[in-house]
């Protein structure tokens, strides 16, 4: 029996929700992997909060590239120099146009140029250049995880898996949406980019090793068509990330070994369909059947990279 005593909740004893949230309780999967050359670590949260949300299929620009998805470097249309709320208001006017008003997102940048991260310089035996590609690697997958429509929307996981050295495939490839954001059926995003803030920061890691932490968090804003919604909590996913992604490299490693690795990742869901998440698939709170209106816990990691990540949801249902 865990510390809050629901085991027996028949949400619980599905097999597949058993997976991936704990009511009432943040959950974390601790997979060991070893190898005779490596160790890895990789633990997989999935606690989620549900407030009010809505639908809808993201149409950024034409053409499929992840770069050209996300617009590096972009800034939000309609910026504002107000400053944001803390959390995420159940109930307030949206602008369609203009959905990330009033939340936490509110003066985030668009896509990865909400990520922060430092100018390359030469760490342990990693040259300023080699720290330099290991970040873009990295920044790319993030890209193609969170913007990339060929994944969100076509649930397509080879350019994300196929970014990784070869033994580190089989793992993700088991379970992409584990690592990747797999927008629900029947489901469409507004045209406005998802915001996006975050840093990533490096160190050495084992001999051969450079790890590149990141702690970030997306939001996405879903087209609620037809229905009515409350305030932005009703159509506003956020999805909180904080993760270790390692670039291998040198003799020390076997050729199969070399390149990107995930040793540590968790993530947590606020204002999302606790349904949709059961089926590994990032949904509007509203497209719960038994939706009925916004209930959210406060945690300030939910929008604030530099906090801990929150520890308990609110699915209600």
């Amino acid at each position: 029996m865990d510390e809050h005593d629901i085991e027996n909740h028949p949400d619980l004893m599905n097999p597949d929700w058993q997976r991936h949230a704990e009511k009432e309780a943040w959950t974390g999967l601790r997979r060991e992997r070893r190898k005779a050359r490596w160790r890895r670590r990789v633990v997989i949260g999935a606690a989620v909060a549900v407030v009010a949300a809505a639908a809808g299929v993201y149409v950024w620009q034409r053409g499929t590239r992840a770069e050209e998805v996300a617009k590096p470097g972009s800034a939000p249309a309609h910026a504002t120099t107000a400053p944001a709320p803390t959390d995420l208001p159940a109930y307030a006017s949206v602008d369609l146009t203009r959905p990330f008003d009033h939340t936490p997102a509110q003066n985030w940048p668009e896509g990865i140029a909400g990520l922060t991260v430092p100018a390359p310089a030469k760490v342990g035996s990693f040259s300023a250049k080699q720290v330099g590609d290991a970040q873009e690697q990295v920044k790319h997958a993030i890209v193609v995880a969170h913007f990339d429509r060929n994944t969100i929307e076509g649930h397509q996981p080879d350019a994300y898996v196929g970014l990784f050295a070869p033994d580190a495939r089989a793992e993700i490839q088991a379970n992409p949406p584990a690592y990747v954001v797999y927008l629900a059926d029947g489901t469409h995003l507004l045209p406005v980019p998802p915001r996006m803030t975050g840093t990533m920061t490096v160190r050495p890691g084992e001999a051969g090793e450079l790890v590149l932490h990141v702690t970030y968090v997306v939001a996405y804003a879903f087209d609620p068509g037809n229905r009515g919604v409350e305030g932005p909590a009703d159509l506003e996913p956020f999805v909180r990330v904080e993760a270790d992604y390692v670039v291998r490299g040198g003799t020390a490693w076997e050729p199969g070994g070399r390149g990107l690795w995930i040793d540590e990742f968790w993530a947590y869901y606020t204002s999302i369909s606790c349904e949709d998440r059961k089926a590994e698939r990032l949904g509007p709170a509203f497209h719960d059947p038994t939706f009925t209106g916004p209930s959210l816990t406060p945690e300030p990691g939910q929008f604030d990279p530099a906090k801990p990540v929150p520890e308990k949801g609110n699915c209600l249902h």
